[in-house]
């Protein structure tokens, strides 16, 4: 049996930051999630095939082409608000082309499932939360053209109706989970953002599902549809570490777990065994000024970790507390000093449009960060995500949500604002006092050693000055 799994197209760079970069080729990261997908294939000897349009610029009609050519046995999609369209008009031609099982997951599927249906008439199944048992099951179902009533977490048709089967158990063991097999990858078309990497190929890896905090009302992972925390065990994630080394030559990871600087003994127990194991690997990882310790922090950087990322949200103590953020601003000073000192470099990024946000208290937080010294920032508008606290607290108040057009672009517009356009524009003008300083600018110059640092630099440059409006 084969089993094609598409990514829809959908252009991050141009949408997340703006037309004036939309023939840039970074910013993509070969999916950890596909690849234990991967794993379950193989583990059910099926053939496994990833179609990432982005990536391989492919359009709806490059992908109908290929899927015609292969004739796989089942088709999924991965969807995300985003790309809701584009896979709404693949999941239509596709049903034209050719008869096979269509299924659709991702968070679009998870947070939508009915919705997805109804929608997409050619469209079998919605696959709800975490994917890799229910796969697992309705694949041995169909395979075995059994019914596939008894697969828990999934949306159906039963005729003219759509069946919600009941919801899976979650895994609390993820060492349960087959290993991940990133060579269903082309490793070498995967860029990250320039200046957020310094070898390829370069991996994603999540170490944990959920998060360990799970509090901030703007946040999918405290929202309706938010999953528990757990945890692989330090020993598994170093074998799915030399693994994809010994069989992708990877030399870089980044984890993307929520808060992977959390609970110290698990932390120092990994860096122990990168050393014990004679791992040459750098690494990067996200922290949360709410968790982290001194002691994790040095000890990852003598691990070869380089850069954490930090979401501070604001420099304003009530605004973060109206979010529920759980840190006060002396933490994250602190938590900047520790990384700073490490030798590591500090990202991190701000949400400019949080409720009881202002224009001046959005300039606090860039001044913030300049102060500081932070080395990489983002600026984002806020978008309130379907299913968050804060998205249910805005539709109590009759705000209206309109749909996602990129992080540059306001979607909610706090009481401190005069329209989008006062919100759009201090975003613009925070990436030019924190970017275009001459001191900034000096410090980066300075750090220049390689004709690959003069690219990536040169990037890095194209893609803010797109964004503030340069």
């Amino acid at each position: 049996m084969k089993i094609t799994l598409i990514n829809p197209p959908y252009n991050f760079v141009k949408v997340t930051y703006g037309p004036a970069r939309k023939n840039a080729k970074y910013g993509y990261w070969a999916p950890f999630g596909i690849a234990v997908l991967a794993g379950v294939a193989k583990k059910l000897d099926c053939q496994f095939e990833y179609i990432d349009s982005a990536v391989l610029d492919y359009s709806i009609q490059d992908i109908v082409q290929k899927i015609e050519n292969s004739r796989p046995d089942i088709i999924g999609l991965t969807a995300q608000l985003g790309n809701r369209e584009s896979a709404k008009e693949l999941i239509r031609l596709l049903r034209e082309k050719i008869n096979v099982p269509i299924f659709l997951g991702g968070a679009l599927g998870t947070t939508f499932p009915e919705t997805v249906l109804l929608e997409n008439p050619g469209l079998d199944y919605a696959v709800i939360g975490e994917a890799e048992q229910t796969l697992q099951e309705l694949i041995l179902k169909i395979k075995n053209g059994q019914d596939v009533k008894t697969v828990r977490g999934i949306c159906y048709r039963q005729g003219e109706q759509i069946v919600r089967t009941s919801p899976r158990p979650i895994l609390m063991n993820l060492d349960l989970l087959p290993q991940p097999d990133f060579t269903v990858f082309d490793l070498d078309k995967y860029f990250p953002l320039p200046l957020q990497y310094k070898h390829r190929p370069i991996i994603a890896y999540l170490a944990s599902r959920g998060c360990s905090y799970g509090q901030c009302t703007f946040c999918f992972e405290s929202g309706s549809a938010a999953q528990k925390y757990r945890r692989h065990s330090v020993k598994r994630v170093i074998q799915d570490i030399q693994l994809a080394m010994e069989t992708c030559g990877v030399k870089e990871i980044c984890f993307w777990d929520d808060i992977f600087w959390v609970d110290e003994p698990w932390v120092l127990e990994f860096c122990e065994l990168i050393h014990q194991n004679k791992i040459k690997l750098t690494w990067q990882c996200y922290g949360y000024a709410g968790s982290m310790t001194k002691k994790m922090v040095d000890e990852s950087a003598k691990a070869g970790c380089w850069n954490v990322y930090i979401g501070f949200e604001s420099a304003t103590q009530s605004v973060l507390d109206r979010v529920k953020k759980g840190v006060g601003l002396d933490q994250m000073v602190q938590s900047i000093r520790w990384v700073r000192d490490s030798g590591m470099d500090v990202r991190g990024s701000f949400i400019l449009g949080l409720p009881g946000e202002t224009p001046k208290t959005a300039m606090d937080s860039v001044r913030f960060a300049i102060e500081n010294d932070l080395t990489y920032l983002l600026f984002n508008t806020c978008f309130p995500e379907y299913g968050t606290p804060l998205y249910s607290d805005l539709v109590r108040e009759g705000k209206i949500i309109d749909e996602y057009k990129g992080r540059s672009t306001a979607q909610y517009v706090p009481e401190g604002f005069k329209d989008a356009a006062e919100v759009e524009s201090i975003i613009r003008k925070a990436y030019r006092k924190f970017y275009f300083r001459p001191s900034y600018i000096w410090k980066h110059v300075k750090r220049i050693h390689s004709w690959e640092h003069i690219k990536q630099y040169y990037e890095a440059m194209r893609l803010i000055a797109g964004i503030a409006g340069i």
